[in-house]
C-alpha cells in the first residue's frame, strides 16, 4: 500500500503505451517493489529506472550530502542491470527481487568495499559479502550503495557519525533516528526500494518511525547475521526498512533461513514450520469480517514519558484497533520494563568485544566523543562477571514470562503488545544539548524487544502538525511498534498486513 505522504507521483507505463519510446524512458515513479514490478511488466527498462534513481540521488545530496558512505557508480549499476538481464532473460521466470534497487547499512559486508561501521579507524575491506547481501543479489536485486550510520551502531539519534549528521526526511530540524540512519533516508527519499540494516536497541524501529517507514525486526537468528559487524552479538538482529509491509514481507522471505555459519542461527525458519502457521481468528460482523486479536499497551505511568501529541496519537491508534476487532487487555508490563533496563547494564560491555584487543585503551580518542563517552561510562561501572551472570539469569526469567504473555491461543487468537515506537521526536539541537539522556529516553519502548527476543514491526500511523506550524511540509510522522513472541514472525506479518490500512489513517482528520 502506498502512503500519501511518501507517494512519488506514479505515471503508469500502461497509460503511456501510446507515447514515444523516448518519452517512456523518462521513468519517475514509486520504488515500492510491487509498483516497480508492474512497471517492468509494462515495458519499463531497468536502465531507465537506474538513471532516474541516480538523478534523485544527486538531488538528495543537495539536501543531505552525507546519506552515503559508499555509492556505486552509475556505470557499475548499469552493468549490473545488463548482468541480471543476461542471467534471467525470460521475463516470465525472474526472481522476486529482479531489478529492485537496495542499500545496506555500512556494518554489512560487501566484498571489495570497505566496511566502516561509521568508524574510519577500524574500517576493513572484506573479501566475502554478508550472507543476506548475497541472498538479495542472487534474487536479482541491484546494489546502490552503503549508507551512513551511527558510529559502531551505538545510539538511536543519528547524530553520532563522523560522516555527517542526517535529519528526518520530514524536517531538517528533527533527528533521523539511528543507528540505521542513512538506510532510512535512502528508502524514505525514494532512492532505493529497501535497505538492509540491524537492530540492537531500536536501530531499525526508531528510524522507521521518524521517516514514515515500515521497520521489520524478525526473531533473532532467523535471518543470518554472518558478515554483519556486531554491536552486541547476543542481542543484534538483521532487520529491514521498506515503504510498506508487503515489501518487508517480500524481502524477509528472500533473506530468512537457517545459516549454520551464524552461531546464533535458529532453525525456526524452516519452511515446514511456517507452513503450519495457524490462520488468525476472525468472525463475521454486520457487513464485513472483523479481526479478533488481543493487544496490550504500556500502562498510563509508562506512557507519561510521551509528548502530549504522541499520547494523543497513540490513544487514537488504540481506538482504531478496537474498532476493527482488537481486544484491549491488561498485560503485565513489569517484565517488559525490567528487560528494558538490562540492555544498558552489563550487556553494553559486549560492544567492546567487537574491537581489537587493547584498541579502546590506545585509540579511543579516534571515536566520536559521544560514542567514547558511552563506552567509558560502561567501563567506569566496574561490572563483574557475577553482575553479568545475574543479568543473564534475569534475561532468561523475563523471556519465559513474556513467552507466556505474547502467544497464540489454541483457538488461533493472537496476543500482541503495541507501543509507541518512541515517546517523542526530538530536534537535532535537543540531542546536542543532552545526547545521552535523550537517547536513553528514546528507547523507553524499544530496548526490551531484543533482550526478550521478540519479533517487531514498526508501522506508520499517520502524521501530525509540528507545533506552531501549518501547511505543506509542517507535518511529522507518528508510528507504533507491534510486538509478538519469539518465532511468531509469519503470524505477526499476517496480522500487521490486515491492520496496515487502518493504522495509516490515524490522526488524518486533525
Amino acid at each position: 500500500m502506498e502512503r500519501d505522504y511518501l507517494r512519488i507521483i506514479k505515471r503508469s507505463a500502461r497509460e503511456e503505451s501510446d507515447e514515444s519510446e523516448d518519452s517512456r524512458s523518462h521513468w519517475d515513479s514509486s520504488l515500492s517493489i510491487s509498483s516497480l514490478r508492474e512497471d517492468y511488466q509494462a515495458g519499463i527498462k531497468t536502465r531507465d529506472v537506474v538513471k532516474a534513481i541516480f538523478e534523485r540521488i544527486e538531488a538528495a545530496k543537495q539536501i543531505q550530502p552525507s546519506i552515503w558512505i559508499h555509492l556505486q557508480s552509475l556505470v557499475d549499476v548499469l552493468h549490473a542491470t545488463e548482468e541480471i538481464t543476461r542471467r534471467w532473460p525470460d521475463e516470465n521466470d525472474r526472481p522476486p527481487l529482479w531489478g529492485i534497487p537496495f542499500s545496506v547499512k555500512d556494518s554489512i559486508d560487501v566484498a571489495g568495499i570497505p566496511t566502516t561501521v561509521g568508524c574510519p579507524a577500524i574500517a576493513f575491506t572484506p573479501s566475502v559479502s554478508a550472507h543476506i547481501f548475497q541472498k538479495c543479489i542472487d534474487a536479482g536485486a541491484l546494489f546502490i550503495g552503503k549508507t551512513n550510520m551511527e558510529q559502531l551502531a551505538t545510539g538511536m539519534t543519528g547524530c553520532r557519525s563522523p560522516y555527517g549528521t542526517l535529519h528526518s526526511t520530514f524536517s531538517k530540524d528533527h533527528i533521523v533516528g539511528g543507528s540505521s540512519s542513512g538506510s532510512a533516508v535512502s528508502v524514505s527519499d525514494g532512492l532505493v526500494s529497501f535497505s538492509l540494516g540491524s537492530d540492537t536497541a531500536g536501530s531499525i524501529r526508531i528510524p522507521a518511525l521518524f521517516n514514515g517507514l515500515v521497520g521489520y525486526k524478525p526473531t533473532k537468528g532467523t535471518v543470518s547475521a554472518k558478515g554483519v559487524f556486531p554491536a552486541c552479538l547476543h542481542q543484534d538482529c538483521v532487520s529491514f526498512l521498506t515503504l510498506n509491509l508487503g515489501d518487508a514481507d517480500t524481502v524477509w522471505n528472500i533473506c530468512r533461513g537457517y545459516d549454520k555459519n551464524d552461531l546464533f542461527a535458529k532453525t525456526i525458519t524452516d519452511a515446514s514450520t511456517y507452513s503450519k502457521s495457524p490462520e488468525l481468528s476472525s468472525h463475521q460482523s454486520a457487513g464485513s469480517p472483523k479481526l479478533t486479536f488481543r493487544f496490550g499497551t504500556p500502562p498510563t505511568q509508562a506512557l507519561a514519558a510521551c509528548s502530549p501529541i504522541y499520547r494523543q496519537m497513540f490513544s487514537q491508534t488504540v481506538q482504531a484497533l478496537q474498532k476493527v476487532g482488537g481486544k484491549l487487555v491488561e498485560l503485565d508490563w513489569a517484565p517488559f520494563a525490567a528487560a528494558n533496563e538490562l540492555l544498558y547494564g552489563s550487556f553494553v560491555l559486549e560492544r567492546l568485544t567487537t574491537l581489537p584487543e587493547g584498541w579502546f585503551e590506545e585509540k579511543k580518542h579516534l571515536l566520536h566523543p559521544v560514542t567514547r563517552q558511552v563506552l567509558e561510562g560502561a567501563l567506569a561501572r566496574k561490572t563483574t562477571a557475577v553482575d553479568l551472570f545475574r543479568d543473564l539469569h534475569k534475561q532468561a526469567e523475563y523471556k519465559r514470562i513474556v513467552e507466556n504473555i505474547l502467544k497464540i491461543e489454541e483457538d488461533g487468537e493472537m496476543t500482541v503488545m503495541i507501543v509507541p515506537s518512541a515517546p517523542f521526536h526530538p530536534t537535532i539541537l535537543e540531542v546536542g544539548q543532552d545526547p545521552l539522556g535523550t537517547n536513553s529516553k528514546l528507547g523507553t519502548f524499544a530496548h526490551f524487544a531484543n533482550v526478550l527476543d521478540l519479533v517487531c514491526i514498526a508501522m506508520p500511523c499517520g502524521t501530525y502538525e509540528k507545533e506552531g506550524e501549518e501547511g505543506e511540509g509542517s507535518r511529522l510522522p507518528f508510528g507504533v511498534t507491534i510486538l509478538a513472541g519469539c518465532g511468531l514472525d509469519a503470524q505477526l506479518v499476517k496480522l500487521s498486513t490486515q491492520l496496515e490500512d487502518t493504522l495509516i489513517d490515524v490522526g488524518q482528520d486533525q
